[in-house]
């Protein structure tokens, strides 16, 4: 989520943007290969076809909470819904303490007719309580959940925080955390001190740390992707330049890091207007194909201009450098995960119009005819007001092999 960011752009920003392309599959293990080069699982994402939009109403009341803020979404295979979780963290959001909900989407191979939510509730911290808003330090920043393959409780990411030019400043570590499906704490995944949040400028950048989350389909793992750079890795994407952020991969029954790749980003795809007005690029969710390849949502947005500018790319790790002892990356010489484009979402645009803030991606329930399907969510950053930017979007397609 990048509201605060929005909230400066407001005066600028409008939306779109979409496209299409190929896919592949390479799990062939290397010498280099890391010792997760064995799939017990093997999706093929060749192609998307869209089944079909839907767009939640702006600040829709359900169970006296504010839909909004939808960053990420997982399939419960077992209870035949889907749950998604809300990085609502400041009191101009709205007035609730972060949560998810569960809903059911109504879509076939023919179209998708709708969204009917089932419940909602809140993530609780260690001690029991509600989290906090904004600028309390108990405050989190919710960006994805999976459901765990083993136990079936919840897992979910917080990005922290990071800001030092207000008062008071927050300096608030990222997590990874369980809960049960009541919303309950269960247990916080270990992190290396490299994620460690600090007034100065080394380890992760605000509003840049952990936005995707997968299991690998062996159950054995859990897989967090950043959204931007370390300090010490390198400067954050530009237009002329890329970046590189980091993969982490959890054993899942321990909750410690086994292995780190990096993952290079590209360059910001549009200017600025005007020139030197805050832009943005980075991966916003990770879904498993194997126990080595994954799909990556990456998105770039510019203050000016129309809309997010979103690409679906499958990435493999099989032959990357394991860099979980590298500290810096600028200067280090590494191999980085392999990136294929899969889908450019500005091919979508004359079916769907605007693109908004896409950051989370599942697959869903197979359609009558074997074939996978795929969606895909936008955070709307709880907008008061209409915008062409902002808006609660879900995206259903027909996964080509």
């Amino acid at each position: 989520m990048f509201n605060r960011y929005r909230a400066l752009a407001a005066a600028f920003v409008v939306v779109a943007l979409t496209i299409a392309a190929c896919g592949g599959n390479d799990d062939t293990p290397t010498a280099a290969a890391t010792p997760f080069a064995s799939p017990l699982d093997n999706r093929t994402v060749s192609s998307l076809n869209l089944i079909g939009s839907q767009v939640i109403a702006r600040r829709t009341v359900f169970q006296d909470t504010v839909i909004g803020g939808l960053s990420g979404v997982d399939y419960d295979e077992a209870n035949k819904r889907f749950l998604f979780i809300s990085d609502d963290r400041t009191t101009t959001d709205s007035a609730n303490p972060p949560r998810m909900y569960t809903a059911n989407l109504n879509y076939d191979a023919n179209g998708f007719t709708g969204v009917t939510f089932l419940s909602t509730f809140k993530m609780k911290q260690p001690n029991g309580s509600d989290y906090a808003k904004v600028p309390d330090p108990a405050v989190a920043d919710p960006e994805a959940v999976r459901i765990d393959p083993v136990t079936g409780n919840y897992l979910w990411v917080s990005e922290g925080d990071r800001f030092l030019t207000g008062t008071p400043t927050r300096v608030i570590n990222p997590f990874i955390r369980e809960i049960r499906p009541d919303g309950t704490h269960v247990r916080e995944y270990t992190l290396p001190p490299m994620f460690n949040m600090s007034a100065t400028d080394v380890g992760p950048r605000g509003n840049a740390v952990f936005e995707g989350l997968a299991f690998t389909p062996d159950k054995t793992r859990a897989v967090v992707i950043m959204e931007g750079p370390l300090f010490q890795d390198g400067s954050s994407p530009s237009n002329t330049t890329g970046s590189v952020s980091r993969i982490s991969v959890f054993d899942r029954a321990t909750g410690l890091v086994q292995a780190q790749y990096a993952y290079p980003i590209d360059p910001v795809q549009v200017l600025a207007t005007p020139t030197g007005s805050f832009t943005v690029n980075g991966p916003t969710e990770i879904l498993a194909l194997s126990n080595t390849r994954f799909l990556v949502l990456e998105r770039s947005f510019s203050v000016g201009v129309v809309g997010n500018q979103v690409r679906l790319y499958e990435i493999n790790i099989a032959a990357a450098t394991n860099v979980l002892t590298t500290p810096a990356l600028a200067g280090a010489t590494y191999t980085p995960v392999t990136k294929r484009l899969v889908l450019n979402f500005e091919s979508l645009r004359t079916r769907v119009g605007t693109i908004a803030n896409l950051e989370g991606i599942t697959f869903g329930p197979r359609l009558a005819n074997g074939r996978d399907t795929l969606v895909v969510v936008a955070d709307d950053n709880f907008p008061t007001a209409d915008s062409v930017t902002d808006f609660n979007q879900i995206l259903v397609f027909e996964v080509v092999t």
